[in-house]
């Protein structure tokens, strides 16, 4: 419980006031300024002191209680009624309240009272503050090593997957047995997986930087007619329906390299979801707020509710492990969990934002947006 330090060099006053106060707190007294000085400590919560005192007023002591640790409570008693001495103290901050004598009790108990209550409200706030500014430097220092740990393995991975592409192509060229044909096939096929996953992690970590893309104007509507005509063999190896409403023109800003490869990324997550038979929708508009939007609608499995708040966080990834799929289109073949992530850092990195939608065995629709150009 918070100590209240009394201090008034008239022992008789100050005895008064510390048998007032026994019953509000624990009570250190103090005859001297001198003796208070001495007696501050992390247990006081509060400090009431006679206002003229040999050798320094009650307002300079409040003062330097003030700068010791502003959370006490600091209560000025006073038989002088100086307007002018007080008000200033009171803005300066020196002093929560005064009170005249003679003192009533009940009044002095209730503000006592009151600054020990706020002392420990304030320390509390301040060690809670303390205690989120230490966990939002943990959760950086863990992004920042989370963002070097992928750009190492990007980095690891990139060099021997040059050297097996290179191999395979020599392979190609110089192998003509029938029977080589499937592994070198099979080794192609392995070899785009890996490389998938390797620029996934390289974009996670490009976007995961504070750089703002090259903003420049661009056609949403040419991007994502480029990103159905690429997309469109693997709906017809699923035969899923793929419908399209894009306007000749949508104007927005950006780099055009990362929003195609967003548009990829959530038209890609639309197959693997939707089942054979199924339908995608791809839609782009310009809204009123000055963005242009595009929407990648499916009728596929939907998003369990439990998943719903992670969906985007990288490595997450919805689809149980064991349909994971070395086929990037097979029905809930899922991936590395980095598609939406990087889908939704790159509409960040442009100002934008990525949501979505969905109903458990209904279909999801996700939202592209970014800044129209206009």
């Amino acid at each position: 419980m918070g100590h209240v330090l009394c201090v008034d060099d008239d022992r008789a006053a100050l005895a008064t006031l510390t048998r007032a106060l026994r019953t509000v707190a624990p009570v250190v007294a103090a005859a001297s300024v001198e003796d208070a000085r001495a007696a501050l400590g992390p247990e006081i919560a509060a400090v009431v002191s006679d206002y003229r005192m040999p050798g320094t007023l009650g307002t300079a002591l409040l003062a330097e209680v003030r700068e010791r640790d502003a959370t006490i409570g600091r209560i000025l008693l006073t038989a002088y009624v100086d307007a002018d001495v007080l008000m200033g103290a009171i803005n300066e901050g020196h002093v929560h309240r005064y009170l005249t004598k003679p003192w009533d009790p009940r009044e002095l108990r209730a503000a006592v009272g009151q600054a020990i209550a706020g002392a420990y409200a304030e320390r509390e706030r301040r060690r809670l503050a303390g205690e989120m500014v230490d966990a939002y430097a943990r959760l950086r220092a863990l992004d920042e090593m989370k963002t070097r740990v992928v750009t190492l393995a990007a980095h690891e991975l990139r060099t021997p997957l040059h050297v097996l592409a290179g191999t395979l192509e020599a392979l190609a060229v110089h192998v003509s047995a029938a029977a080589a044909r499937p592994l070198l096939e099979t080794a192609r096929r392995n070899l785009a997986w890996l490389g998938r996953g390797v620029r996934a992690m390289t974009d996670l970590a490009r976007f995961a930087r504070t750089a703002p893309p090259r903003a420049v104007p661009l056609c949403l509507a040419t991007l994502a007619r480029r990103a159905v005509e690429e997309v469109a063999p693997f709906c017809a190896a699923r035969h899923l329906e793929l419908a399209t409403t894009i306007p000749e023109r949508a104007p927005a800003r950006g780099d055009a390299a990362d929003v195609h490869h967003a548009l990829m990324n959530l038209l890609l997550n639309a197959v693997r979801f939707t089942p054979d038979g199924g339908r995608i929708a791809v839609a782009v508009r310009s809204a009123a707020d000055g963005t242009t939007r595009l929407s990648v609608a499916d009728s596929g499995i939907g998003i369990a509710t439990a998943a719903r708040a992670r969906i985007g966080e990288p490595f997450f990834t919805a689809a149980p492990l064991h349909h994971h799929h070395s086929d990037p289109i097979a029905f809930r073949s899922g991936g590395v969990g980095l598609g939406v992530a990087v889908a939704r850092a790159i509409a960040e990195a442009h100002g934008g934002r990525l949501t979505f939608e969905s109903e458990e065995g209904r279909g999801t629709t996700f939202v592209l947006e970014i800044p129209s150009s206009d």
